[in-house]
């Protein structure tokens, strides 16, 4: 799966998240100029504005430049783990068409064969990633 290149404003907050060595490794190897937003223990990347839509600075015309190196957002994404009222949830991007078009029961099979056991490792060891409910996403796991 790969990232939403551009997006609009009211979804900054899908800016990709980054642990600290992460971030010292797109600083210290991709490029020292890149800012990020300290969030808890996490480091949000700031996005490079272009008109009125914001793309994520590692992007290039060939795709991310971390390649196998990718944040977890990166990786995960349509999928989200979210937060809402003390629970957690996986939810799917309303951009992704592809996906969207999917069975609910083939997604329901993916997660719990492929993505659950890392959405429970995410939320056990970097809390700080999962953002809370937001924009009316279609919810399709409860953890």
């Amino acid at each position: 799966m790969s990232r939403v290149q551009i997006i609009e404003k009211e979804e900054i907050i899908d800016a990709p998240t980054f642990t600290n060595e992460e971030k010292k490794y797109i600083i210290e190897m991709i490029d020292n100029n890149i800012k990020f937003k300290k969030i808890g223990d996490i480091y949000q990347i700031i996005l490079d504005k272009d008109n009125e839509l914001y793309k994520c600075p590692l992007l290039r015309n060939d795709g991310c430049v971390l390649r196998d190196r990718r944040p977890f957002d990166c990786k995960s994404w349509p999928l989200y783990i979210m937060r809402k009222d003390k629970e957690y949830y996986i939810t799917i991007s309303n951009d992704c068409k592809k996906m969207n078009k999917v069975e609910k029961s083939k997604l329901i099979k993916y997660i719990e064969k492929d993505f659950l056991s890392i959405a429970k490792c995410i939320i056990k060891n970097t809390p700080d990633m999962i953002t809370e409910y937001n924009r009316d996403l279609k919810i399709l796991y409860k953890i």
